[in-house]
Protein backbone atom coordinates (compact mmCIF):
# COMPACT_ATOMS: atom_id res chain seq x y z
CA UNK A 1 0.00 0.00 0.00
CA UNK A 2 2.29 2.77 -1.26
CA UNK A 3 -0.43 5.27 -2.22
CA UNK A 4 -0.47 6.47 1.38
CA UNK A 5 0.22 10.00 2.64
CA UNK A 6 1.46 10.34 6.22
CA UNK A 7 0.92 13.74 7.82
CA UNK A 8 2.52 14.86 11.07
CA UNK A 9 0.56 17.45 13.04
CA UNK A 10 1.58 19.02 16.34
CA UNK A 11 3.67 21.62 18.08
CA UNK A 12 2.57 25.23 17.86
CA UNK A 13 -0.34 24.37 15.54
CA UNK A 14 -2.13 22.74 18.47
CA UNK A 15 -2.27 26.22 20.06
CA UNK A 16 -3.64 27.99 16.95
CA UNK A 17 -7.35 27.13 16.95
CA UNK A 18 -8.09 28.91 13.65
CA UNK A 19 -5.28 27.10 11.82
CA UNK A 20 -6.39 23.85 13.41
CA UNK A 21 -9.98 24.23 12.20
CA UNK A 22 -8.82 25.11 8.69
CA UNK A 23 -6.44 22.15 8.66
CA UNK A 24 -9.11 19.66 9.75
CA UNK A 25 -11.64 20.96 7.21
CA UNK A 26 -9.10 20.73 4.36
CA UNK A 27 -7.86 17.35 5.58
CA UNK A 28 -11.42 15.99 5.55
CA UNK A 29 -11.82 17.11 1.93
CA UNK A 30 -8.50 15.64 0.80
CA UNK A 31 -9.12 12.33 2.58
CA UNK A 32 -12.10 11.60 0.32
CA UNK A 33 -9.67 10.82 -2.51
CA UNK A 34 -6.53 9.78 -0.61
CA UNK A 35 -5.38 7.26 1.98
CA UNK A 36 -4.13 9.51 4.78
CA UNK A 37 -2.60 8.63 8.13
CA UNK A 38 -2.43 11.44 10.68
CA UNK A 39 0.33 11.24 13.32
CA UNK A 40 0.36 13.83 16.07
CA UNK A 41 2.25 15.07 19.08
CA UNK A 42 1.11 17.92 21.29
CA UNK A 43 3.84 19.52 23.39
CA UNK A 44 1.72 22.53 24.47
CA UNK A 45 -1.04 20.24 25.81
CA UNK A 46 1.57 18.18 27.70
CA UNK A 47 3.01 21.37 29.22
CA UNK A 48 -0.47 22.60 30.21
CA UNK A 49 -1.32 19.34 31.94
CA UNK A 50 2.04 19.10 33.73
CA UNK A 51 1.51 22.65 34.99
CA UNK A 52 -2.01 21.88 36.24
CA UNK A 53 -0.72 18.75 38.00
CA UNK A 54 2.23 20.71 39.48
CA UNK A 55 4.71 18.33 37.86
CA UNK A 56 8.01 20.05 37.15
CA UNK A 57 9.47 19.53 33.65
CA UNK A 58 13.04 18.27 33.59
CA UNK A 59 15.29 18.51 30.55
CA UNK A 60 18.49 16.74 29.49
CA UNK A 61 20.45 18.62 26.79
CA UNK A 62 17.28 20.47 25.84
CA UNK A 63 15.16 17.30 25.59
CA UNK A 64 12.31 16.49 27.96
CA UNK A 65 13.11 13.86 30.60
CA UNK A 66 10.08 11.59 30.96
CA UNK A 67 9.79 10.01 34.39
CA UNK A 68 6.84 7.79 35.44
CA UNK A 69 4.71 10.74 36.56
CA UNK A 70 5.45 12.74 33.42
CA UNK A 71 4.70 9.71 31.24
CA UNK A 72 1.21 9.44 32.71
CA UNK A 73 0.60 13.09 31.85
CA UNK A 74 2.03 12.62 28.32
CA UNK A 75 -0.31 9.71 27.65
CA UNK A 76 -3.32 11.57 29.06
CA UNK A 77 -2.56 14.69 27.02
CA UNK A 78 -1.74 12.95 23.73
CA UNK A 79 -3.86 9.79 23.65
CA UNK A 80 -6.62 11.14 25.89
CA UNK A 81 -7.12 14.75 24.86
CA UNK A 82 -5.40 15.71 21.57
CA UNK A 83 -6.10 12.37 19.86
CA UNK A 84 -9.80 12.34 20.72
CA UNK A 85 -10.21 16.03 19.86
CA UNK A 86 -8.71 15.56 16.38
CA UNK A 87 -10.74 12.38 15.83
CA UNK A 88 -14.00 14.04 16.90
CA UNK A 89 -13.39 17.11 14.70
CA UNK A 90 -12.73 14.89 11.67
CA UNK A 91 -15.89 12.90 12.39
CA UNK A 92 -17.81 16.22 12.50
CA UNK A 93 -16.53 16.82 8.96
CA UNK A 94 -17.94 13.47 7.78
CA UNK A 95 -14.71 11.45 8.04
CA UNK A 96 -14.73 7.91 9.51
CA UNK A 97 -11.81 8.74 11.82
CA UNK A 98 -10.47 6.33 14.44
CA UNK A 99 -8.17 7.54 17.21
CA UNK A 100 -5.46 5.17 18.42
CA UNK A 101 -1.95 5.36 19.84
CA UNK A 102 1.19 3.69 18.53
CA UNK A 103 0.82 1.22 21.43
CA UNK A 104 -2.32 -0.22 19.84
CA UNK A 105 -1.67 -3.26 17.68
CA UNK A 106 2.01 -2.99 18.67
CA UNK A 107 2.40 -0.33 15.97
CA UNK A 108 5.64 1.03 17.43
CA UNK A 109 7.83 -1.19 19.61
CA UNK A 110 10.82 0.79 20.81
CA UNK A 111 14.19 0.69 22.45
CA UNK A 112 14.25 2.80 25.61
CA UNK A 113 16.45 5.90 25.52
CA UNK A 114 17.33 5.51 29.20
CA UNK A 115 19.09 8.86 29.45
CA UNK A 116 15.68 10.46 28.77
CA UNK A 117 13.59 8.15 30.97
CA UNK A 118 10.50 6.59 29.40
CA UNK A 119 11.30 7.76 25.86
CA UNK A 120 11.36 5.38 22.92
CA UNK A 121 13.17 5.03 19.60
CA UNK A 122 11.11 2.79 17.27
CA UNK A 123 12.81 -0.46 16.28
CA UNK A 124 9.78 -2.42 15.03
CA UNK A 125 6.85 -0.95 13.15
CA UNK A 126 3.79 -3.14 12.59
CA UNK A 127 1.40 -1.53 10.12
CA UNK A 128 -1.17 -4.34 10.03
CA UNK A 129 -3.70 -2.54 12.26
CA UNK A 130 -3.33 0.67 10.25
CA UNK A 131 -3.82 -1.26 6.99
CA UNK A 132 -6.92 -2.95 8.42
CA UNK A 133 -8.40 0.43 9.29
CA UNK A 134 -7.62 1.95 5.88
CA UNK A 135 -8.97 -1.09 4.04
CA UNK A 136 -12.15 -0.77 6.10
CA UNK A 137 -12.60 2.84 4.98
CA UNK A 138 -11.38 4.39 8.25
CA UNK A 139 -8.99 7.30 8.76
CA UNK A 140 -6.30 6.48 11.36
CA UNK A 141 -5.33 9.24 13.82
CA UNK A 142 -2.26 8.10 15.78
CA UNK A 143 -0.80 9.63 18.94
CA UNK A 144 2.96 9.43 19.45
CA UNK A 145 2.88 7.04 22.41
CA UNK A 146 4.50 3.68 21.70
CA UNK A 147 5.74 0.86 23.86
CA UNK A 148 8.80 -1.05 25.00
CA UNK A 149 9.28 -4.79 24.44
CA UNK A 150 7.67 -5.33 27.89
CA UNK A 151 4.61 -3.30 26.67
CA UNK A 152 5.35 -0.35 29.02
CA UNK A 153 4.26 2.95 27.45
CA UNK A 154 6.95 5.20 25.97
CA UNK A 155 6.90 8.79 24.75
CA UNK A 156 8.05 9.00 21.09
CA UNK A 157 9.08 12.07 19.13
CA UNK A 158 6.15 12.56 16.72
CA UNK A 159 8.42 13.42 13.77
CA UNK A 160 10.30 10.16 14.33
CA UNK A 161 7.09 8.13 14.57
CA UNK A 162 5.64 9.69 11.40
CA UNK A 163 8.90 9.02 9.55
CA UNK A 164 9.00 5.38 10.62
CA UNK A 165 5.37 4.76 9.65
CA UNK A 166 5.91 6.44 6.25
CA UNK A 167 8.98 4.25 5.65
CA UNK A 168 7.05 1.11 6.60
CA UNK A 169 4.40 1.98 4.00
CA UNK A 170 6.92 3.31 1.44
CA UNK A 171 4.47 6.19 1.36
CA UNK A 172 3.89 8.44 -1.63
CA UNK A 173 4.23 11.48 0.65
CA UNK A 174 5.30 12.35 4.17
CA UNK A 175 4.21 15.84 5.22
CA UNK A 176 5.48 17.72 8.26
CA UNK A 177 3.30 20.66 9.25
CA UNK A 178 5.26 23.48 10.89
CA UNK A 179 4.78 27.16 11.69
CA UNK A 180 7.25 28.29 9.00
CA UNK A 181 7.11 28.06 5.22
CA UNK A 182 9.47 25.10 4.93
CA UNK A 183 13.26 25.33 4.95
CA UNK A 184 14.46 28.91 4.66
CA UNK A 185 17.71 30.13 3.10
CA UNK A 186 19.97 32.76 4.69
CA UNK A 187 17.70 35.50 3.28
CA UNK A 188 14.67 33.88 4.96
CA UNK A 189 13.26 32.81 1.61
CA UNK A 190 11.75 29.34 1.19
CA UNK A 191 13.96 26.78 -0.56
CA UNK A 192 11.35 25.14 -2.80
CA UNK A 193 13.20 21.87 -3.43
CA UNK A 194 16.10 20.06 -1.77
CA UNK A 195 17.73 16.91 -3.11
CA UNK A 196 18.87 14.52 -0.38
CA UNK A 197 22.49 14.76 -1.57
CA UNK A 198 22.35 18.51 -0.75
CA UNK A 199 21.25 18.11 2.87
CA UNK A 200 24.65 17.59 4.51
CA UNK A 201 26.12 20.67 2.84
CA UNK A 202 23.13 22.83 3.84
CA UNK A 203 23.73 21.81 7.47
CA UNK A 204 27.50 22.27 7.18
CA UNK A 205 27.12 25.79 5.75
CA UNK A 206 24.54 26.61 8.47
CA UNK A 207 21.70 27.29 6.06
CA UNK A 208 19.83 24.67 8.09
CA UNK A 209 20.26 25.15 11.84
CA UNK A 210 18.68 24.39 15.22
CA UNK A 211 15.46 22.41 15.38
CA UNK A 212 15.27 22.11 11.59
CA UNK A 213 18.35 19.81 11.56
CA UNK A 214 16.67 16.73 13.08
CA UNK A 215 13.59 17.36 10.93
CA UNK A 216 15.58 17.55 7.68
CA UNK A 217 17.58 14.46 8.67
CA UNK A 218 14.28 12.61 9.19
CA UNK A 219 13.23 13.75 5.70
CA UNK A 220 16.49 12.50 4.21
CA UNK A 221 16.19 9.14 5.96
CA UNK A 222 12.60 8.72 4.73
CA UNK A 223 13.51 9.36 1.09
CA UNK A 224 16.56 7.07 1.30
CA UNK A 225 14.29 4.29 2.59
CA UNK A 226 11.61 4.48 -0.07
CA UNK A 227 9.26 7.42 0.66
CA UNK A 228 8.78 9.16 -2.69
CA UNK A 229 8.85 12.72 -1.38
CA UNK A 230 8.77 14.59 1.90
CA UNK A 231 7.31 18.05 2.41
CA UNK A 232 7.91 20.54 5.20
CA UNK A 233 5.07 23.02 4.89
CA UNK A 234 3.52 25.99 6.64
CA UNK A 235 0.51 24.46 8.38
CA UNK A 236 -1.04 27.86 9.09
CA UNK A 237 -1.43 28.49 5.32
CA UNK A 238 -3.30 25.19 5.08
CA UNK A 239 -2.55 21.78 3.71
CA UNK A 240 -3.95 22.51 0.24
CA UNK A 241 -1.40 25.27 -0.37
CA UNK A 242 1.64 23.00 0.22
CA UNK A 243 3.55 26.19 0.95
CA UNK A 244 7.04 24.98 1.80
CA UNK A 245 9.93 22.73 0.81
CA UNK A 246 9.95 19.39 -1.02
CA UNK A 247 12.74 16.91 -0.24
CA UNK A 248 13.31 14.18 -2.81
CA UNK A 249 15.94 12.00 -4.46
Amino acid sequence: MNDVTVIKFGGSLTKNKDAQKKFIKELAEISKNSNIILVHGGGPEINNLLSRLNIESKFVNGLRYTDEQTLEAVEMALSGKVNKMLTAELIKCGVKAVGISARDGSIAVCDVKKELGFVGEPVKIDISLIETLINGGFFPVISSVGMAEDTHALNINADTLATNIAIAFKAAKLIFLTDVAGVLDKNKQTIKEIKINEVDNLIKTEVITGGMIPKINSCKQAVEKGVKEVLIIDGISGIKQLNGTVIKN
